[in-house]
This record gives structure tokens, sequence and C-alpha cells, in this order.
């Protein structure tokens, strides 16, 4: 036992390259059994950001910040981590909860989340540095399988869409890592979510510029992305592609003239169905994988499937093209069912872009967790049933 410990000090003073971590086995507290959705992740935005796991109450049992890294990182990547940038804008649980992938500061990054082991604890396992002009504003990303992960970059041109990189735990870390597959053409991606039973990729985004800077209005699009196991890329398919029904601008939160259209936020799975919830910024929407289909909009979504919603904010009304609406869901950063039928959800503020607590429902009743934190995403910390990740 202690040579091992000594082996994985001696990693610390090491080259980088030379780094291997071996894979880590799931924590007892991890498995089905342990019910995982009792825990929430949570992204913190601040000068430094922070990831913490914690209970339903609040009870913070692991969390993150970047004073906590102490294994040696490229002067590039070291760069990326201590930037000012406050984000903390994705946070995922991976490989059976041994791992955390997210956005951290100015890097998309995959470590360790073994705190049983302190020594291989938060080490990192693949970074990527967004400070460029293609990353800079990339909100999500997802694992898919053969160690490969899926980052959204969140941009308004056409060039934008999905990078595919190579994250196994073998090799180096680097700033840039090399790009396998380059999917274009969907633009601000918020959402990915890997569909194992379909094998494939969901992405949501907007088939058009969202920011208006296109001649055409931006519809909030959800596109499956198939995934080839001989070759290990995604596949563009035009089957695979469902537009909103309509398209709005966003006049009623900022003003009239206010050329942004709504675009998706949070692609959500229901558990143990082939069903998804999406968050745009007016309100939710449900829709069916089976039949290519959305199938309920607005508040019959919050009534069928979201038992217990309650508008965090008081005021979220406007006018939109002349009309008077109000929009209780709007702005839902983001969203997660559990299979026991809880969910939390972070409302962002009107006229912001955060929320400052986390809500959570346990049998129609709300209450809020994580409070005074500024907050764009929770999420459960678990394989939820029929969605498990690569």
């Amino acid at each position: 036992m202690l040579a091992g410990f000594l082996g994985w000090i001696s990693l610390l003073f090491e080259p980088l390259a030379d780094v291997y971590i071996p894979p880590i086995q799931p924590q007892e507290r991890l498995r089905p059994e342990h019910r995982p959705w009792h825990q929430i992740i949570t992204g913190v935005y601040g000068r430094p950001p922070l990831w913490k796991i914690h209970n339903r109450h609040g009870d913070v049992n692991w969390s993150f910040h970047r004073d906590d890294v102490t294994q040696a990182l490229p002067h590039d990547v070291h760069k990326c981590l201590y930037a000012h940038a406050n984000d903390a804008t994705e946070i995922k649980y991976m490989n059976n909860g041994t791992s955390v992938g997210g956005v951290y500061s100015d890097l998309a990054v995959v470590m360790n989340h073994t705190p049983d082991n302190p020594a291989t604890d938060k080490l990192f396992t693949f970074t990527l540095c967004r400070r460029n002009d293609v990353l800079w504003n990339a909100h999500t990303l997802e694992p898919l399988p053969g160690d490969l992960l899926a980052v959204g970059t969140t941009g308004q041109r056409a060039w934008d869409g999905i990078l595919v990189y190579n994250a196994s735990a073998a090799n180096p870390l680097m700033a840039n890592p090399p790009i396998l597959q380059n999917i274009t053409g969907l633009r601000a991606i918020h959402g990915l979510i890997w569909d194992e039973q379909g094998q494939m990729l969901w992405a949501a985004g907007t088939d058009a510029a969202a920011d208006g800077s296109d001649p055409v209005p931006a519809y909030g699009t959800i596109v499956g992305y198939p995934w080839d196991r001989e070759t290990g890329l995604l596949v563009k398919d035009d089957r695979y592609v469902y537009r909103l029904p309509e398209a709005k601008r966003i006049e009623a939160e900022w003003g009239k003239g206010y050329s942004w259209w709504a675009g998706l936020h949070d692609l959500v799975p229901i558990p143990n169905q082939r069903k998804f919830l999406v968050s745009e910024d007016r309100g939710l929407h449900a829709f069916d994988i089976e039949t290519g289909q959305y199938t309920e909009h607005y508040e019959n979504v919050t009534e069928k499937y979201l038992h217990g919603f309650e508008v965090t904010t008081k005021g979220r009304h406007g006018y939109t093209d002349g009309e008077w609406e109000e929009l209780p869901q709007s702005d839902l950063k983001s969203f997660n069912i559990a299979p026991d039928g809880s969910f939390i959800y972070v409302q962002s503020l009107w006229t912001k872009f955060r929320g400052f607590h986390t809500s959570l429902v346990i049998n129609g009743k709300r209450r809020k967790i994580n409070i005074g934190d500024e907050i764009y995403r929770s999420r459960w910390f678990g394989n939820l049933d029929g969605w498990p990740k690569p």
C-alpha cells in the first residue's frame, strides 16, 4: 500500500507527458443501489469559480477550486486555469462518478473525482483552452464512447458546431489537443446529451445565428448525430433535425428591437422514457424521440412533467411583436429530473444571465438551496435511469 502511495506522489514531480492515470473503479456510494440522484453538482461563478457536489440540503461533500491543483500543468494550460474568466458554465457526472467534466474559467476540463483516494482526486485528465475565436463561448460538453469528448462551440457562425476530441487519460495534457472531428452547422449549442439506446449524440441549438446577425430568423433546433461504431465518428443526417414550430425574438425580456432570437438552453432526458424536455429563452418544450415531434409547450410541459414548478422571480413579462406576454418558465439555464420524480432547476434573474439559488422540488414542494451563489447550472450527480453516460 505504501509503495502505491509513493508511486502516486512521484507522479507529481515527473514530466507531464509521462503521466498515466490508471482506470478508477466506481466508488461504492455512487453505485445504483446508493441512489446517486441524491447528490447534486453545481457550478458557482466567481473569481475564481467553484465546483461543488452536495446533497439535497446543500451540504457539500466535495468541491474543486483551482488552488486545489497540485499536479504539474503545461504553462498554457495553467494560464487558462488562472485566467480572469469567472465561468462555471457546465458541470457533469462522468465515468460512473469517478470523473467530473465541465467548463471552469477558460478551460474545458475533465478531472478525477475520487474523494476516497486523495492521491488521485482532482487530477486533470483532459484540458482544452477556450481562449481563441472558436471556443471562447463554449457552453457545454458530453462524453462519447471510446474516451471521446464532444464540445459545443456555442458560436453564431455557419462553421460553429461540435468539436470532438480524444479525452483518454493516457494522453498528455495540452491546451489545444488535436481535433478528431468538426461538425458544423448548428449554432449557439447549449446542450449535449449522449443517447445510449439510440447510439447517438443529441444537441440543442439554433439553425441560424441566434444573435440576429443572419438575414433569417433563428429557430430553436434539436439535432441527433448517429454514432458510427466502425469509424468512431458522428454522422450528420438531415432526418434527425427538429426545429421548433416558431421563431421569436426575446423582446419581452430585453426590450423592443432587441436582435436576439429565443435559443435553446438545456436538453434534459426524462428517466426511463424516450423523451426530452428542452428549455429555451421563453419557456419549455417536450420532444418525443420515437415520433420526432414536439408534443407539449410552455405551461403544458410543467403541468405534465414538472409538478411543483414555480417561477422564481416576479415581473417575467413584456411585449413581443406588440403582444403582451407572461413568461414564467423563461430563462431556465438548467433543470434535471430524477427517477423518483423530484427535480432541480436554475432560473436566471429577469434581464440577467444567471440565478442566485437552485430550486429543488420534492413531491410537488419547492425549496431553495445554494442561496446566494451565482449559478448557471446544477445537475444530478449520477446516471439517470435509461440515459447512462458511456
